[in-house]
């Protein structure tokens, strides 16, 4: 066996082991780890499938040769319900209906099983190969559906996969930013909870397809034709031999994330976790509505809303709490969770997020003035004044005040004591 058959062997192996552990795993988020565990066999199966044809196989038994290709438009589907899913997003029968180009292509092998055993050899010869001789493959060809003909000649399979797939890569990376957008409507945190790792992996599919491109779709364009059994084509699969390490580590690390019920108007309703983002809240935003006039709070109650949140979280030090909420907040100024969200979002025209972090900010400059406590680890500040990680507090500092906490210490001391 050869070094590239023996890495899609090794990819067939790994996916296969990554998809049971993934199905059968009790943690996190089931659903979503069937929809990852679907995506990953998916992927070994086209593993397997470019080790078949090194190995002759489908010469020998030619009505396996297109069984695996419309599973390959399945990849984009999965991955977008996987990214539903993990953001508990709803996902029901009507999402179905992505998968309709897969079962549309399963046309395919079907079509090409009616013919003659022969006459699938000669055809298979002709489309694995640099496509020299002409003579094989002709009378297959001529004798099929037009369309199929136009299909295989053209490798349009290649060509619909790279789009859809490019297509569905898109909405996932959208999909992720309305949920952190979300998140921070309610969350004053949000490691483990961004996703950040799975935009990684999106955007390590998207240089999957740009090697596709290159390596393999780019011979067909400028030749006409491509050897399967070379190294150029099977490079960008090479590529996602690496990737579904990630996929798989990745998938098992991610903790569940729970949607909050954006219908609770009790405080005791506010402890569930994100809901999708109100794009009528952005709509009114945009048109310069106050979003809480639309709630049916008067401008007076808001304003007056307004100085209980902030005397509330000033006085109690709220913001100290990590793991703080808006419903949290909420229950302690003795509001509704939809007072304190509209209140927020709409009179002070910010995120629960950058509400909270602007206090722990701001502690985190008073202690790093203070000459009691500027000698004091970064990542104990960080925890002391309600971060939960060292690199979320970098983020939010820098967006604060231009500068890391090293550097606005260092500026202090720069100025000395009596500036």
């Amino acid at each position: 066996m050869d070094l590239i058959g023996f890495l899609y062997g090794f990819g067939v192996l790994h996916g296969v082991v990554l998809a049971v552990i993934l199905l059968y795993s009790s943690g996190g988020n089931r659903r979503a780890n069937l929809f990852m565990a679907t995506l990953v066999a998916c992927i070994a199966i086209r593993f397997l499938s470019n080790w078949l044809v090194r190995t002759d196989f489908f010469l020998e038994h030619p009505p396996w040769a297109l069984a695996a290709r419309p599973l390959d438009l399945a990849w984009g589907p999965l991955l977008y319900l996987y990214a539903r899913s993990i953001a508990d997003r709803p996902v029901g029968m009507i999402h179905l209906l992505h998968f309709i180009p897969a079962l549309l292509l399963c046309s395919a092998p079907i079509t090409l099983a009616q013919y003659p055993h022969q006459q699938q050899v000669q055809f298979l010869t002709f489309m694995l190969s640099d496509r020299q001789d002409t003579a094989l493959g002709g009378e297959l060809l001529q004798t099929m559906p037009a369309f199929w003909r136009t299909w295989m000649e053209m490798h349009l399979h290649g060509s619909f996969f790279t789009l859809q797939f490019g297509c569905y890569c898109y909405l996932v990376l959208r999909q992720i930013q309305q949920h952190n957008l979300a998140l921070e409507r309610h969350f004053s945190f949000t490691d483990q909870m961004n996703l950040r790792w799975l935009r990684t992996l999106t955007w390590l599919c998207v240089f999957f397809l740009l090697l596709f491109l290159v390596f393999n779709r780019g011979r067909l364009v400028l030749f006409g034709d491509f050897e399967s059994t070379a190294l150029s084509p099977n490079m960008p699969f090479l590529f996602m031999v690496l990737v579904i390490y990630v996929i798989g580590i990745m998938a098992l690390r991610q903790p569940r994330i729970e949607r909050q019920d954006s219908t609770a108007d009790s405080p005791d309703n506010a402890q569930s976790a994100a809901p999708e983002t109100d794009d009528s809240d952005d709509g009114a935003a945009a048109s310069g509505t106050p979003k809480y006039a639309r709630s049916g709070i008067s401008l007076e109650d808001a304003q007056r809303y307004k100085i209980q949140l902030m005397e509330i979280m000033r006085e109690k030090e709220l913001y100290l709490d990590c793991d703080l909420t808006l419903g949290d907040l909420a229950e302690e100024a003795g509001m509704t969770y939809h007072q304190a969200s509209q209140v927020i979002n709409g009179q002070m025209n910010q995120k629960f997020f950058s509400f909270v972090n602007s206090y722990r900010i701001q502690r985190a400059k008073d202690m790093l003035a203070n000459q009691d406590t500027a000698g004091m680890p970064i990542v104990e500040l960080a925890l002391e004044v309600g971060f939960k990680s060292k690199s979320s507090f970098y983020d939010a500092f820098k967006k604060a005040t231009d500068l890391t906490p090293t550097q606005f210490r260092n500026s202090l001391t720069a100025r000395g004591p009596d500036e």
